[in-house]
């Protein structure tokens, strides 16, 4: 039998998803939406933990506790788990220590840190004792997916905006579907950031956008629809080939157009949605991936959700008090808000109750719309004490999204790496051995400010990756130190230091990786080929697993060597093992079009070019050397071949 939790939370999409995470570690969830309904189902015999919001409607999450502590119930010695928003301060821990066996947890919370955590209150069931709770002789779980499927809700209930930033919070990979009457949009995640969508709404398809705009002439659009129907390709590379439009355009319009059906979901007033980890769309228009949930939250509280959509949340919410919010999570998401949205968030008034603001101008209940639902600023019941205005959280924000040198920054990201890649998880966060709760805690929040991922997220993949590693290396010091008992059994692990070699060894080596490959690039780009080969080949002798390692130097092999068929049938391995490796990315299918068009084999570049624009719609590479294929094919037939071809 599964272990069973009591999960509370008011927030009906946030704890969809939190939801599917624990039943799919191997957890039967009990929902809850209130703490009144939550102290009535943890009094139950058979509950084996507790996860609370600390803000729930009748009864907070800390009052929870405290009443099943002082009762003599099967709930009084539960371990359970506190999700506060913004930082957990000292009086919040004292509070908690005071229950026992009760772990307090910041939000938002990435789905594999919450799965990690309950795990350490209560393990799962594992192995063949997990598949035989999931059998069909269970009939409460049975029960429990019939009526109330994982990862699935209303859009009347949830407002997609709420549910796109839970999903970021939840650092969530995997597709969300939405679906209104005859409307269905897929919406792809990556780190909880919308990397791809797809609509079957003809009127949002390429070739009719560009229609609208008099980009395209009937018969032109006519022809393209006709090429993509016998299988010719999509409909933007057959555009580029036809020679009506060139690379760049069309890959404008494609992020155009993924941003438009995006945004078109904001304008729904009803629906259904579900979301379902771990998979990917296919032929799917790509998003750019700096677009951060905030941004276009923004954009759409701006032009495409409803007035009444707005006046809805902000009557449901009518008795609460907007105040600034502590949680950094979300200070690194960016967007920018107009100079009179900023003057307005200056002058927001943080004693008046969000009825107040019904009558308030649209701009000013957009504005107050945007704010909430993306957790700016915070919904409280009670008035915030003096302390910073709201215009800080707006400018602390924009702030951090300054611009910055793509090469100077995988510098300095790779020089913090190198100087943390020896150190204890004391060392990392610049601590001593003394350190207490709150010191840890200061010291950590204040080292991942330098490299949350989502100050890069419009930054070189090269980039992310480096600033991922740190990030990670700050959070594991952290869940190290976290508590007391956290640093005595930390302690005893410094005793033996195997685990900590270990990650300190595969650090180094993704740091000596990246350093290596990052030389390679600059040697590349100075057509010093022989200097370029060396370097990628030290990055694949410290990280031979890495895809684009392997891409890389497959294409500089043959780029050294141009006139060796020996050279290149190696060069191809490289790059196929490269695909391999990277299935998601666009460049070894580039890499390999580009060897195979050498060779003289035509028909299968061309496949490896589409499947670099399938990846990537607006790879422009890729649909350069398609429309250079196909302006070859063309003038091969002749004119009488062009002429037919065109009919």
């Amino acid at each position: 039998m599964r272990p069973t939790i009591v999960y509370a939370q008011s927030d009906a999409g946030l704890g969809a998803i939190h939801r599917q995470a624990l039943q799919d570690a191997g957890y039967r969830v009990v929902p809850v939406h209130d703490g009144d309904l939550a102290l009535s189902a943890a009094g139950e015999e058979g509950v084996d933990g507790l996860v609370l919001d600390a803000v729930l409607p009748r009864c907070d999450g800390y009052t929870v506790v405290e009443r099943l502590r002082a009762g003599d119930g099967p709930g009084r010695s539960l371990p359970a788990l506190l999700l506060c928003s913004g930082r957990v301060g000292p009086d919040a821990r004292r509070r908690a220590e005071a229950m026992g066996d009760l772990v307090l947890r910041a939000k938002p919370i990435p789905l594999g840190d919450l799965v990690e955590q309950v795990g350490r209150l209560v393990k799962p069931v594992e192995g063949d004792a997990a598949a035989a709770a999931n059998t069909a002789s269970d009939a409460d779980a049975d029960a429990e997916r019939r009526t109330a499927p994982p990862g699935r809700g209303s859009l009347r209930e949830v407002h997609f905006g709420a549910l796109l930033h839970a999903l970021h919070g939840a650092r969530a990979r995997g597709v969300l579907f939405a679906e209104n009457g005859k409307k269905k949009k897929a919406i792809e995640l990556r780190d909880g950031y919308p990397v791809a969508v797809r609509s079957n709404l003809v009127t949002e398809c390429l070739g009719n956008m560009l229609a609208r705009r008099g980009k395209l002439t009937q018969d032109v659009l006519d022809e393209s629809l006709r090429r993509v129907k016998r299988g010719e390709g999509l409909q933007g590379e057959i555009l580029v080939a036809m020679q009506v439009l060139d690379e760049e355009t069309v890959a404008a319009a494609l992020r155009e157009q993924g941003e438009a059906k995006l945004l078109e979901i904001f304008e729904w007033r009803r629906g259904r949605y579900r979301f379902e980890a771990g998979k990917k769309l296919q032929r799917a228009a790509a998003l750019a991936l700096c677009d951060s949930p905030a941004s276009l939250i923004w954009a759409a509280a701006r032009r495409h959700v409803t007035i009444r959509r707005v006046d809805e949340f902000i009557a449901a919410h009518g008795s609460v008090y907007l105040t600034p919010a502590e949680n950094p999570f979300n200070r690194f998401q960016s967007f920018e808000p107009s100079d009179e949205e900023a003057a307005l968030i200056a002058d927001l008034d943080p004693v008046r109750p969000l009825a107040d603001y019904l009558d308030a101008p649209e701009r000013v209940r957009r504005t107050l719309y945007a704010l909430a639902i993306t957790e700016l600023l915070e919904l409280s019941s009670e008035v915030a004490p003096a302390g910073p205005r709201p215009e800080r959280v707006a400018r602390d924000h924009s702030e951090s999204e300054a611009v910055r040198d793509d090469a100077l920054l995988r510098g300095e990201l790779t020089a913090l790496g190198q100087t943390l890649r020896d150190k204890n998880h004391y060392e990392v966060l610049g601590l001593p051995t003394i350190a207490d709760d709150a010191s840890v805690r200061t010291a950590y929040e204040q080292q991942i400010e330098r490299v949350h991922p989502d100050r890069y997220r419009s930054s070189s993949g090269a980039v992310r990756q480096v600033a991922d590693e740190i990030y990670r290396l700050f959070t594991r010091a952290y869940d190290a130190l976290r508590d007391a008992g956290a640093r005595a059994a930390y302690a005893d692990e410094l005793k033996r230091d195997i685990e900590s070699q270990r990650e300190q060894l595969r650090s180094r080596r993704i740091l000596s990786a990246e350093t290596a490959f990052q030389r390679g690039e600059s040697a590349l780009s100075q057509r010093d080929y022989e200097g370029a080969l060396a370097f990628f080949g030290r990055a694949l002798e410290q990280m031979p697993e890495e895809g684009l390692y392997h891409a890389y130097y497959g294409w500089c092999l043959h780029l050294r060597h141009p006139d060796n068929d020996v050279m290149i049938q190696e060069a191809i391995e490289h790059v196929r093992e490269g695909m391999r490796l990277a299935r998601d990315h666009e460049l070894p299918y580039l890499f390999l079009g580009r060897l195979y068009k050498v060779l003289g084999k035509t028909e299968p570049a061309e496949k490896a070019f589409t499947r670099a624009v399938q990846l990537r719609p607006d790879c422009v590479e890729a649909l350069r050397e398609l429309r250079l294929l196909n302006m070859r094919r063309d003038k091969g037939r002749g004119l009488i071949g062009r002429v037919l071809k065109r009919r």
